[in-house]
């Protein structure tokens, strides 16, 4: 019996590390700024998207992102930072890109 503790201990101990709920990591724009940011992304991605491949399209892409991250008062790695967040947060992306989306629909609907 002794020698069964120890595994059952560590085995709770997993299992309830486990089941705890996921801690939000926090992301360095605040997500309103973030929405705003996103946006202009969105626009950034569809005029590269205009642009055929290689080199030079992968210059233009940091260009604008660059040019993003400048426009929003934030440093590139704050910029990647984000978006590298939201890759492993799917639940904070969701809850980001839903808005994204309403102010896309907003803006289409003032046309």
């Amino acid at each position: 019996m002794k020698n069964l503790v120890p595994p059952i201990i560590f085995t709770i101990l997993v299992l309830s590390l486990g089941c705890s709920p996921a801690q939000k990591e926090p992301l360095p724009v605040s997500e309103g700024d973030l929405v705003k940011l996103l946006l202009d992304i969105h626009v950034a991605e569809g005029a590269l998207a205009q642009h055929p491949g290689g080199p030079s399209k992968d210059s233009l892409a940091d260009t604008y992102y660059n040019q993003v991250a400048k426009i929003h008062h934030i440093s590139r790695s704050e910029l990647d930072s984000s978006l590298a967040i939201l890759q492993r947060n799917p639940d904070i992306a969701k809850e980001v890109y839903e808005k994204v989306l309403e102010v896309i629909e907003k803006k289409r609907l003032e046309r």
